[in-house]
Protein backbone atom coordinates (compact mmCIF):
# COMPACT_ATOMS: atom_id res chain seq x y z
CA UNK A 1 0.00 0.00 0.00
CA UNK A 2 2.83 2.41 0.84
CA UNK A 3 4.44 1.71 -2.56
CA UNK A 4 1.16 2.34 -4.37
CA UNK A 5 0.61 5.54 -2.40
CA UNK A 6 4.13 6.74 -3.28
CA UNK A 7 3.58 6.08 -7.01
CA UNK A 8 0.30 8.02 -6.99
CA UNK A 9 1.88 11.02 -5.22
CA UNK A 10 4.83 11.09 -7.64
CA UNK A 11 2.47 10.92 -10.63
CA UNK A 12 0.38 13.84 -9.39
CA UNK A 13 3.51 15.90 -8.67
CA UNK A 14 4.90 15.23 -12.15
CA UNK A 15 1.64 16.29 -13.75
CA UNK A 16 1.62 19.52 -11.76
CA UNK A 17 5.25 20.31 -12.73
CA UNK A 18 4.62 19.61 -16.44
CA UNK A 19 1.54 21.80 -16.33
CA UNK A 20 3.50 24.63 -14.69
CA UNK A 21 6.32 24.39 -17.28
CA UNK A 22 3.78 24.38 -20.11
CA UNK A 23 2.05 27.42 -18.64
CA UNK A 24 5.39 29.23 -18.29
CA UNK A 25 6.39 28.46 -21.89
CA UNK A 26 3.02 29.62 -23.18
CA UNK A 27 3.29 32.83 -21.19
CA UNK A 28 6.77 33.52 -22.62
CA UNK A 29 5.49 32.95 -26.15
CA UNK A 30 2.41 35.12 -25.84
CA UNK A 31 4.27 38.08 -24.32
CA UNK A 32 6.53 38.19 -27.40
CA UNK A 33 3.62 38.72 -29.75
CA UNK A 34 3.13 42.21 -31.22
CA UNK A 35 -0.37 43.17 -32.39
CA UNK A 36 -0.74 44.20 -36.01
CA UNK A 37 -2.99 47.23 -35.30
CA UNK A 38 -2.44 50.50 -37.12
CA UNK A 39 -0.32 52.79 -34.96
CA UNK A 40 -0.25 55.73 -37.41
CA UNK A 41 0.10 58.98 -35.51
CA UNK A 42 0.80 57.27 -32.18
CA UNK A 43 3.87 56.07 -30.39
CA UNK A 44 4.24 52.37 -30.94
CA UNK A 45 4.65 50.86 -27.51
CA UNK A 46 6.21 47.40 -27.41
CA UNK A 47 4.27 44.60 -25.82
CA UNK A 48 6.01 43.85 -22.55
CA UNK A 49 5.62 41.67 -19.53
CA UNK A 50 4.05 43.34 -16.49
CA UNK A 51 7.41 43.84 -14.78
CA UNK A 52 9.56 44.55 -17.87
CA UNK A 53 11.73 47.68 -17.74
CA UNK A 54 11.83 49.63 -21.03
CA UNK A 55 13.95 52.64 -20.01
CA UNK A 56 17.29 52.85 -18.27
CA UNK A 57 19.80 55.44 -17.10
CA UNK A 58 23.38 54.25 -17.05
CA UNK A 59 26.01 55.47 -14.61
CA UNK A 60 28.86 57.54 -15.96
CA UNK A 61 31.31 54.64 -15.62
CA UNK A 62 28.95 52.17 -17.33
CA UNK A 63 28.28 54.56 -20.21
CA UNK A 64 32.00 55.14 -20.69
CA UNK A 65 32.78 51.42 -20.64
CA UNK A 66 30.12 50.79 -23.26
CA UNK A 67 31.30 53.77 -25.33
CA UNK A 68 28.12 55.84 -25.25
CA UNK A 69 29.25 58.57 -22.86
CA UNK A 70 29.37 61.36 -25.48
CA UNK A 71 27.39 62.62 -28.47
CA UNK A 72 29.61 60.80 -30.96
CA UNK A 73 27.86 57.58 -29.90
CA UNK A 74 24.47 58.90 -31.05
CA UNK A 75 23.23 58.70 -34.63
CA UNK A 76 20.15 60.25 -36.19
CA UNK A 77 17.83 57.83 -37.96
CA UNK A 78 17.55 58.51 -41.68
CA UNK A 79 15.63 56.78 -44.47
CA UNK A 80 17.69 55.70 -47.47
CA UNK A 81 17.98 53.06 -50.16
CA UNK A 82 20.13 50.01 -49.59
CA UNK A 83 21.28 47.15 -51.80
CA UNK A 84 21.56 43.53 -50.86
CA UNK A 85 24.92 42.12 -51.80
CA UNK A 86 26.78 38.87 -52.15
CA UNK A 87 30.24 38.45 -50.68
CA UNK A 88 33.31 36.46 -51.62
CA UNK A 89 36.97 36.31 -50.50
CA UNK A 90 39.66 38.37 -52.18
CA UNK A 91 43.32 39.33 -51.86
CA UNK A 92 45.28 42.49 -52.69
CA UNK A 93 47.67 41.98 -55.61
CA UNK A 94 50.12 44.06 -57.60
CA UNK A 95 49.14 45.52 -60.95
CA UNK A 96 51.52 44.11 -63.58
CA UNK A 97 53.19 46.86 -65.56
CA UNK A 98 52.31 49.58 -63.03
CA UNK A 99 53.27 48.47 -59.53
CA UNK A 100 56.83 47.36 -60.35
CA UNK A 101 59.49 48.92 -62.56
CA UNK A 102 62.95 47.64 -63.44
CA UNK A 103 65.65 50.27 -63.95
CA UNK A 104 68.07 49.21 -66.74
CA UNK A 105 71.58 50.45 -67.33
CA UNK A 106 71.54 52.97 -70.22
CA UNK A 107 75.30 52.59 -70.83
CA UNK A 108 78.14 50.12 -70.49
CA UNK A 109 80.47 50.70 -67.58
CA UNK A 110 81.45 49.95 -64.01
CA UNK A 111 79.18 50.73 -61.07
CA UNK A 112 81.07 53.13 -58.80
CA UNK A 113 78.35 54.19 -56.35
CA UNK A 114 74.92 53.04 -55.16
CA UNK A 115 73.00 55.98 -53.68
CA UNK A 116 70.18 54.07 -51.90
CA UNK A 117 69.80 50.72 -50.17
CA UNK A 118 66.73 48.50 -50.40
CA UNK A 119 63.61 49.72 -48.66
CA UNK A 120 64.42 53.42 -49.06
CA UNK A 121 61.84 55.70 -50.66
CA UNK A 122 62.92 57.80 -53.64
CA UNK A 123 61.28 60.47 -55.76
CA UNK A 124 61.59 60.80 -59.55
CA UNK A 125 64.92 62.29 -60.73
CA UNK A 126 66.70 61.25 -57.53
CA UNK A 127 70.14 59.68 -58.22
CA UNK A 128 70.30 55.90 -58.00
CA UNK A 129 73.68 54.79 -59.41
CA UNK A 130 76.97 56.26 -60.66
CA UNK A 131 78.61 54.44 -63.58
CA UNK A 132 82.13 54.88 -64.98
CA UNK A 133 81.83 54.73 -68.77
CA UNK A 134 83.97 52.25 -70.70
CA UNK A 135 82.05 52.12 -73.97
CA UNK A 136 84.37 52.98 -76.86
CA UNK A 137 81.59 53.93 -79.23
CA UNK A 138 80.24 56.45 -76.75
CA UNK A 139 83.67 58.02 -76.30
CA UNK A 140 84.06 58.26 -80.08
CA UNK A 141 80.64 59.86 -80.52
CA UNK A 142 81.46 62.46 -77.86
CA UNK A 143 84.75 63.30 -79.63
CA UNK A 144 82.94 63.79 -82.93
CA UNK A 145 80.34 65.94 -81.19
CA UNK A 146 83.08 68.17 -79.70
CA UNK A 147 84.73 68.45 -83.14
CA UNK A 148 81.48 69.67 -84.68
CA UNK A 149 81.00 72.20 -81.88
CA UNK A 150 84.52 73.57 -82.49
CA UNK A 151 83.87 73.70 -86.20
CA UNK A 152 80.70 75.71 -85.64
CA UNK A 153 82.57 78.18 -83.43
CA UNK A 154 85.13 78.80 -86.24
CA UNK A 155 82.33 79.20 -88.77
CA UNK A 156 80.48 81.73 -86.63
CA UNK A 157 83.69 83.70 -86.01
CA UNK A 158 84.39 83.90 -89.77
CA UNK A 159 80.83 85.06 -90.49
CA UNK A 160 81.22 87.75 -87.82
CA UNK A 161 84.53 88.90 -89.39
CA UNK A 162 83.00 89.18 -92.86
CA UNK A 163 79.97 90.99 -91.54
CA UNK A 164 82.22 94.01 -90.79
CA UNK A 165 83.18 94.33 -94.46
CA UNK A 166 81.21 95.78 -97.33
CA UNK A 167 78.60 93.15 -98.36
CA UNK A 168 79.37 93.77 -102.05
CA UNK A 169 83.04 92.78 -101.66
CA UNK A 170 82.64 89.13 -100.53
CA UNK A 171 79.04 88.13 -101.24
CA UNK A 172 79.86 84.58 -102.35
CA UNK A 173 81.99 83.80 -99.28
CA UNK A 174 79.24 84.93 -96.94
CA UNK A 175 76.69 82.68 -98.68
CA UNK A 176 79.03 79.69 -98.51
CA UNK A 177 79.71 80.23 -94.79
CA UNK A 178 76.03 80.57 -93.98
CA UNK A 179 75.26 77.38 -95.92
CA UNK A 180 78.11 75.60 -94.10
CA UNK A 181 76.69 76.70 -90.73
CA UNK A 182 73.34 75.13 -91.63
CA UNK A 183 75.09 71.85 -92.41
CA UNK A 184 77.12 71.94 -89.17
CA UNK A 185 74.01 72.64 -87.07
CA UNK A 186 72.24 69.68 -88.71
CA UNK A 187 75.19 67.36 -87.99
CA UNK A 188 75.38 68.55 -84.39
CA UNK A 189 71.69 67.79 -83.89
CA UNK A 190 72.18 64.30 -85.35
CA UNK A 191 75.17 63.59 -83.12
CA UNK A 192 73.28 64.83 -80.08
CA UNK A 193 70.41 62.41 -80.80
CA UNK A 194 72.96 59.59 -81.14
CA UNK A 195 74.39 60.46 -77.72
CA UNK A 196 70.89 60.39 -76.23
CA UNK A 197 70.26 57.00 -77.80
CA UNK A 198 73.55 55.74 -76.36
CA UNK A 199 72.30 56.56 -72.88
CA UNK A 200 73.57 60.04 -71.98
CA UNK A 201 71.27 62.56 -70.35
CA UNK A 202 70.48 65.78 -72.15
CA UNK A 203 71.50 67.79 -69.09
CA UNK A 204 74.91 66.07 -69.05
CA UNK A 205 75.38 66.77 -72.77
CA UNK A 206 74.60 70.46 -72.29
CA UNK A 207 76.67 70.95 -69.12
CA UNK A 208 79.74 68.89 -70.00
CA UNK A 209 80.01 68.84 -73.79
CA UNK A 210 78.37 72.07 -74.98
CA UNK A 211 79.33 74.41 -72.12
CA UNK A 212 82.67 73.02 -70.88
CA UNK A 213 83.82 70.98 -73.93
CA UNK A 214 84.62 68.08 -71.57
CA UNK A 215 84.11 64.41 -72.40
CA UNK A 216 81.71 62.68 -70.02
CA UNK A 217 83.49 59.93 -68.07
CA UNK A 218 80.94 59.26 -65.34
CA UNK A 219 77.19 59.02 -65.61
CA UNK A 220 74.45 59.12 -62.98
CA UNK A 221 71.32 57.00 -63.39
CA UNK A 222 68.21 58.70 -61.97
CA UNK A 223 64.83 57.41 -60.86
CA UNK A 224 62.35 57.53 -63.76
CA UNK A 225 59.17 59.66 -63.82
CA UNK A 226 55.88 58.21 -62.62
CA UNK A 227 53.53 56.52 -65.05
CA UNK A 228 50.66 58.80 -65.99
CA UNK A 229 47.51 56.68 -66.17
CA UNK A 230 44.69 59.02 -67.19
CA UNK A 231 41.72 56.80 -66.35
CA UNK A 232 41.16 54.28 -63.61
CA UNK A 233 37.99 52.27 -63.07
CA UNK A 234 37.48 53.08 -59.40
CA UNK A 235 37.24 56.22 -57.34
CA UNK A 236 38.36 54.60 -54.14
CA UNK A 237 39.45 55.75 -50.71
CA UNK A 238 42.16 58.30 -51.55
CA UNK A 239 41.19 61.59 -53.16
CA UNK A 240 44.60 62.10 -54.81
CA UNK A 241 47.10 59.55 -55.97
CA UNK A 242 50.13 59.55 -53.70
CA UNK A 243 53.06 58.38 -55.85
CA UNK A 244 56.43 57.40 -54.49
CA UNK A 245 59.03 54.78 -55.39
CA UNK A 246 60.62 52.27 -53.05
CA UNK A 247 63.88 50.51 -53.86
CA UNK A 248 62.58 46.96 -53.71
CA UNK A 249 65.66 45.00 -54.86
CA UNK A 250 69.23 45.71 -55.99
CA UNK A 251 70.73 43.61 -58.78
CA UNK A 252 74.28 45.07 -58.80
CA UNK A 253 77.05 45.93 -56.37
CA UNK A 254 79.86 48.47 -56.46
CA UNK A 255 82.56 47.40 -58.92
CA UNK A 256 80.32 45.32 -61.15
CA UNK A 257 80.70 45.75 -64.90
CA UNK A 258 77.31 46.24 -66.55
CA UNK A 259 76.29 46.31 -70.20
CA UNK A 260 73.56 48.33 -71.87
CA UNK A 261 70.17 47.03 -70.76
CA UNK A 262 71.38 45.15 -67.67
CA UNK A 263 68.97 45.46 -64.71
CA UNK A 264 70.28 47.70 -61.94
CA UNK A 265 67.37 47.61 -59.47
CA UNK A 266 63.63 47.14 -59.11
CA UNK A 267 61.39 49.98 -57.94
CA UNK A 268 57.84 49.59 -56.62
CA UNK A 269 55.03 52.13 -56.63
CA UNK A 270 51.97 50.86 -54.77
CA UNK A 271 49.83 53.97 -55.26
CA UNK A 272 47.42 51.76 -57.22
CA UNK A 273 46.86 48.10 -56.47
CA UNK A 274 44.21 45.58 -57.44
CA UNK A 275 41.88 43.39 -55.40
CA UNK A 276 41.60 39.90 -56.86
CA UNK A 277 38.28 38.26 -55.97
CA UNK A 278 37.50 34.55 -56.08
CA UNK A 279 33.90 33.81 -57.09
CA UNK A 280 32.12 30.49 -57.58
CA UNK A 281 30.68 29.92 -61.04
CA UNK A 282 27.18 29.80 -59.54
CA UNK A 283 27.48 33.58 -59.04
CA UNK A 284 28.82 34.29 -62.52
CA UNK A 285 25.53 35.81 -63.69
CA UNK A 286 25.42 38.32 -60.82
CA UNK A 287 29.11 39.09 -61.36
CA UNK A 288 28.68 39.85 -65.07
CA UNK A 289 25.60 41.96 -64.31
CA UNK A 290 27.59 43.94 -61.75
CA UNK A 291 30.36 44.52 -64.31
CA UNK A 292 28.04 45.75 -67.07
CA UNK A 293 25.93 47.93 -64.77
CA UNK A 294 28.96 49.25 -62.84
CA UNK A 295 27.43 48.21 -59.54
CA UNK A 296 29.10 49.50 -56.40
CA UNK A 297 31.64 47.23 -54.75
CA UNK A 298 32.84 47.46 -51.15
CA UNK A 299 36.01 45.89 -49.78
CA UNK A 300 36.15 44.90 -46.10
CA UNK A 301 39.57 44.59 -44.42
CA UNK A 302 40.03 43.11 -40.95
CA UNK A 303 43.03 43.36 -38.69
CA UNK A 304 44.08 44.20 -35.13
CA UNK A 305 40.48 44.01 -33.99
CA UNK A 306 39.27 46.62 -36.50
CA UNK A 307 37.20 46.32 -39.63
CA UNK A 308 37.79 48.86 -42.40
CA UNK A 309 35.33 49.29 -45.27
CA UNK A 310 36.51 50.80 -48.57
CA UNK A 311 33.43 51.90 -50.52
CA UNK A 312 32.82 53.17 -54.02
CA UNK A 313 34.84 50.56 -55.88
CA UNK A 314 33.92 49.23 -59.34
CA UNK A 315 34.70 45.93 -61.04
CA UNK A 316 37.42 46.32 -63.69
CA UNK A 317 37.43 42.89 -65.33
CA UNK A 318 36.54 39.20 -65.04
CA UNK A 319 38.75 36.35 -66.17
CA UNK A 320 37.59 34.42 -69.22
CA UNK A 321 38.72 31.10 -67.80
CA UNK A 322 37.70 29.04 -64.79
CA UNK A 323 40.25 27.76 -62.33
CA UNK A 324 40.08 23.98 -62.74
CA UNK A 325 41.27 23.14 -59.22
CA UNK A 326 38.62 25.20 -57.40
CA UNK A 327 35.96 25.79 -60.06
CA UNK A 328 36.05 29.54 -59.46
CA UNK A 329 36.35 32.74 -61.48
CA UNK A 330 38.73 35.59 -60.70
CA UNK A 331 37.61 39.20 -60.91
CA UNK A 332 39.57 42.40 -60.36
CA UNK A 333 38.87 45.72 -58.68
CA UNK A 334 41.22 48.71 -58.74
CA UNK A 335 42.26 50.07 -55.35
CA UNK A 336 43.92 53.43 -54.66
CA UNK A 337 46.47 53.41 -51.87
CA UNK A 338 48.05 55.84 -49.43
CA UNK A 339 51.18 55.81 -47.29
CA UNK A 340 52.84 57.24 -44.20
CA UNK A 341 56.52 58.14 -44.27
CA UNK A 342 59.25 58.60 -41.67
CA UNK A 343 62.98 59.26 -41.56
CA UNK A 344 65.78 57.68 -39.56
CA UNK A 345 67.12 60.48 -37.37
CA UNK A 346 70.57 60.86 -35.94
CA UNK A 347 72.41 59.90 -39.15
CA UNK A 348 74.61 62.03 -41.36
CA UNK A 349 72.71 60.78 -44.40
CA UNK A 350 68.98 60.70 -43.46
CA UNK A 351 67.00 58.02 -45.21
CA UNK A 352 63.30 58.13 -45.92
CA UNK A 353 61.08 55.08 -45.46
CA UNK A 354 57.37 54.59 -46.10
CA UNK A 355 54.59 52.21 -45.11
CA UNK A 356 51.76 51.65 -47.58
CA UNK A 357 48.30 51.30 -46.06
CA UNK A 358 47.33 48.39 -48.33
CA UNK A 359 49.91 45.76 -49.21
CA UNK A 360 50.02 42.91 -51.74
CA UNK A 361 48.98 39.65 -50.10
CA UNK A 362 46.53 41.34 -47.71
CA UNK A 363 43.25 39.44 -47.53
CA UNK A 364 39.82 41.03 -47.59
CA UNK A 365 36.20 40.44 -48.57
CA UNK A 366 34.40 41.96 -51.57
CA UNK A 367 30.69 42.80 -51.43
CA UNK A 368 28.78 43.52 -54.66
CA UNK A 369 25.35 45.13 -54.69
CA UNK A 370 22.67 43.01 -56.39
CA UNK A 371 19.15 43.83 -55.10
CA UNK A 372 17.70 47.18 -53.94
CA UNK A 373 15.88 47.69 -50.63
CA UNK A 374 14.14 51.07 -50.95
CA UNK A 375 13.05 53.34 -48.10
CA UNK A 376 14.72 51.55 -45.23
CA UNK A 377 16.94 52.44 -42.28
CA UNK A 378 20.57 51.33 -42.26
CA UNK A 379 22.26 51.05 -38.87
CA UNK A 380 25.61 49.75 -37.59
CA UNK A 381 25.57 46.22 -36.24
CA UNK A 382 26.36 47.39 -32.70
CA UNK A 383 23.27 49.64 -32.73
CA UNK A 384 20.89 46.65 -32.79
CA UNK A 385 20.47 44.16 -29.95
CA UNK A 386 18.84 40.73 -30.02
CA UNK A 387 17.37 38.38 -27.49
CA UNK A 388 15.15 35.29 -27.78
CA UNK A 389 12.01 37.35 -28.40
CA UNK A 390 12.92 40.38 -30.49
CA UNK A 391 15.48 42.72 -31.97
CA UNK A 392 15.61 46.29 -30.76
CA UNK A 393 17.46 49.60 -30.68
CA UNK A 394 17.75 52.18 -27.91
CA UNK A 395 16.44 55.70 -28.44
CA UNK A 396 17.69 58.69 -26.47
CA UNK A 397 14.53 60.24 -24.98
CA UNK A 398 16.01 62.72 -22.54
CA UNK A 399 18.51 63.27 -19.76
CA UNK A 400 18.48 63.17 -15.98
CA UNK A 401 21.26 64.70 -13.88
CA UNK A 402 23.43 64.87 -16.96
CA UNK A 403 22.88 61.18 -17.77
CA UNK A 404 21.04 60.00 -20.87
CA UNK A 405 17.78 58.06 -20.67
CA UNK A 406 17.61 55.19 -23.17
CA UNK A 407 14.29 53.64 -24.24
CA UNK A 408 14.05 50.22 -25.87
CA UNK A 409 12.40 50.21 -29.32
CA UNK A 410 11.62 46.93 -31.14
CA UNK A 411 12.52 46.83 -34.82
CA UNK A 412 11.85 44.60 -37.81
CA UNK A 413 15.06 43.51 -39.53
CA UNK A 414 15.00 43.21 -43.33
CA UNK A 415 18.63 42.33 -44.00
CA UNK A 416 21.89 41.99 -42.10
CA UNK A 417 25.59 41.78 -42.91
CA UNK A 418 28.71 41.74 -40.79
CA UNK A 419 28.75 45.53 -40.76
CA UNK A 420 25.17 46.85 -40.97
CA UNK A 421 21.61 45.95 -40.07
CA UNK A 422 18.79 47.10 -42.37
CA UNK A 423 15.49 47.66 -40.59
CA UNK A 424 12.05 48.53 -41.90
CA UNK A 425 10.70 52.07 -41.72
CA UNK A 426 7.70 51.85 -39.39
CA UNK A 427 6.25 53.62 -36.38
CA UNK A 428 8.62 51.99 -33.92
CA UNK A 429 11.66 54.03 -34.95
CA UNK A 430 10.88 57.20 -36.86
CA UNK A 431 13.24 59.27 -39.04
CA UNK A 432 14.96 61.91 -36.96
CA UNK A 433 15.09 59.80 -33.81
CA UNK A 434 18.43 59.66 -32.02
CA UNK A 435 19.62 56.20 -31.10
CA UNK A 436 22.72 54.63 -29.59
CA UNK A 437 25.32 53.91 -32.24
CA UNK A 438 26.97 51.14 -30.25
CA UNK A 439 26.55 49.08 -27.09
CA UNK A 440 22.93 48.05 -27.72
CA UNK A 441 23.60 44.50 -26.57
CA UNK A 442 25.04 45.70 -23.25
CA UNK A 443 22.10 48.03 -22.63
CA UNK A 444 19.63 45.22 -23.36
CA UNK A 445 21.44 42.90 -20.93
CA UNK A 446 21.22 45.58 -18.24
CA UNK A 447 17.48 46.02 -18.84
CA UNK A 448 16.84 42.27 -18.70
CA UNK A 449 18.83 41.98 -15.47
CA UNK A 450 16.78 44.76 -13.87
CA UNK A 451 13.54 43.18 -15.14
CA UNK A 452 14.42 39.86 -13.50
CA UNK A 453 15.43 41.62 -10.28
CA UNK A 454 12.16 43.55 -10.02
CA UNK A 455 9.93 40.66 -11.08
CA UNK A 456 9.46 39.47 -7.51
CA UNK A 457 9.47 42.87 -5.80
CA UNK A 458 6.31 44.46 -7.11
CA UNK A 459 7.80 45.55 -10.46
CA UNK A 460 7.83 49.02 -12.02
CA UNK A 461 5.10 50.93 -13.75
CA UNK A 462 5.22 51.35 -17.52
CA UNK A 463 7.15 54.50 -18.46
CA UNK A 464 9.37 54.36 -15.38
CA UNK A 465 13.09 53.93 -15.80
CA UNK A 466 15.79 52.53 -13.63
CA UNK A 467 19.37 53.47 -12.80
Amino acid sequence: MKLLYTIIVLGLSSAMIIGAVSLTMWTAQTTALVPEDDYSGHDRTPVTTPNEVTEIVLSWAAAKNIGIDDDSAIITVEVSNYYKSFSFPAVVVERPGFSMMTVPSPVSGIVTKIHHETGVAVEPDEPLFDILLNQQELVKTQSEFLTLLRKREINIAEIDRLSGLDPQIVPRQRRELEYEKIQIDSEIEIQKNILLLQGLNESDIIDSLEKNSTIIRNMTVYAPPFENEESIASTAHADDEAHIFTVDELFVSVGKNVAIGDSLCQLTDYCKLAVKGKVFTANEKELVQALTSKSRVDAAFEGNGFREIVSGLVLRSIDNKIDMSSGTLFCYVDLKNRFTDYEIEGESNPRRYIQWHFKPGQRCELNIEVEPLPNCIVLPVDAVAKNLREMCVFEWVGSEDGKKIWRKKPVRVLYQTKDVVVIAQDESVRPGAKIAKRGAGFILSALEAVTQKTAGSGGVQHGDHVH
